[in-house]
């Protein structure tokens, strides 16, 4: 039977898949101002990406033009809860838009939730109120192709979650590729290993699929990886204390949040505090200088790997001999990316 991609966009998500700024600010002439960058944050909210939600819609250099929700680490409408309870907080309920997107992978059964590391709900069993503003009723994918269709290489696309959002406005409306300004993508690493299997990190294992497409689409991509936030994004005992001193609705709210997350990561993964991936994502989009050293290649996604399912293949001595295709963040300052959590954390 063949079926059609709107067929397919409607069987696999949830809801009905059917079928927007400032320039630079100038003083005598020359700029004086970065000019503030519209993004897309893509997620699949829970712990680190309510940090990073929260650093998104605070932040003076973004505009956050829609959260869409993704399949990923706990149950999809809390996911939703999570991310509308956050803006709730921020002081921007009912100013940006969150639509749902899919629930499932492209191709994949659902592949379970991280409850252990995120909590029953998502944000460390908080069990937070119920937000006021709900969801849009206009699909995620049909949001994603309506707004970059309507604002051809402005919008970034920051991908904290698995990417079958993307990859499904993709498949929708291929055009958009080359209309789509850049994307951040939260998963890979380099020269490190993998917190799903010993190649791959969570969201490019959800949906290696849908990895597969978004870096075979030809937008300008750059990666920041699990290694990233190991190295410069673990906030250990010390920082928890320096948080808790703070005594902001902000700080309390991280507290709440990392708790379960804080636990996890130090007794199983052996850090010495709780990473944040998602968080330092965002950082690096509002000030790219918090990445110190970065290298660009070719990069592919394993699909079928028995042992290193949703692998970002790197191609380092282009032994494939193609043009690379992502930018990947190497090292990134800590100091600078714990300022900003910080001085977002104080701003309640």
């Amino acid at each position: 039977m063949h079926v059609t991609k709107r067929q397919f966009i409607k069987t696999i998500s949830v809801g009905s898949a059917a079928a927007l700024l400032p320039a630079w600010v100038f003083a005598s002439g020359k700029p004086t101002a970065d000019p503030v960058k519209r993004i897309i944050l893509d997620s699949d909210t829970a712990t680190d990406d309510a940090l990073a939600v929260l650093m998104a819609v605070t932040s003076p250099r973004l505009k956050v033009e829609a959260i869409t929700i993704t399949c990923g680490n706990v149950g999809f409408d809390q996911q939703t809860k999570n991310a509308l309870y956050t803006l709730e907080l921020a002081g921007k309920s009912g100013q940006i838009p969150v639509y749902q997107g899919s629930a499932r992978p492209l191709v994949r059964q659902v592949h379970g939730n991280a409850t252990y590391v995120h909590g029953s709900d998502g944000m460390s069993d908080a069990h937070f109120p119920d937000p006021k503003q709900k969801p849009d009723k206009e699909h995620a994918v049909d949001a994603i192709v309506r707004l970059v269709n309507a604002n051809p290489g402005e919008l970034t696309i920051v991908a904290i979650g698995p990417m079958t959002n993307v990859a499904l406005a993709l498949l929708k409306d291929p055009t958009i590729a080359k209309k789509i300004k850049e994307l951040y993508f939260m998963g890979g690493f380099y020269k490190f290993y993998g917190n799903i299997n010993p190649g791959a990190t969570y969201n490019a294992w959800v949906d290696p699929e849908a990895a597969r497409v978004v870096f075979q689409s030809g937008i300008p991509i750059t990666t920041v990886g699990f290694d990233v936030s190991v190295k410069s994004s673990v906030f250990t005992d010390e920082d928890y204390v320096k948080v808790e001193k703070l005594g902001t609705k902000y700080s309390d709210f991280f507290m709440k949040i990392n708790r379960i997350r804080r636990k996890y990561c130090k007794e199983h993964q052996k850090m010495n505090g709780s990473n944040h991936p998602d968080a330092i994502t965002i950082a690096a989009v509002i000030d790219p200088s918090i990445v110190s050293e970065k290298v660009s290649r070719f990069v592919d996604v394993e699909t079928r790997g028995e042992l290193t399912l949703g692998a970002l293949a790197i191609d380092e001595l282009g032994v494939w001999g193609k043009q690379p295709n992502a930018t990947i963040c190497v090292e990134a300052d800590e100091a600078k990316f714990k300022k900003m959590v910080f001085d977002t954390l104080k701003m309640s």
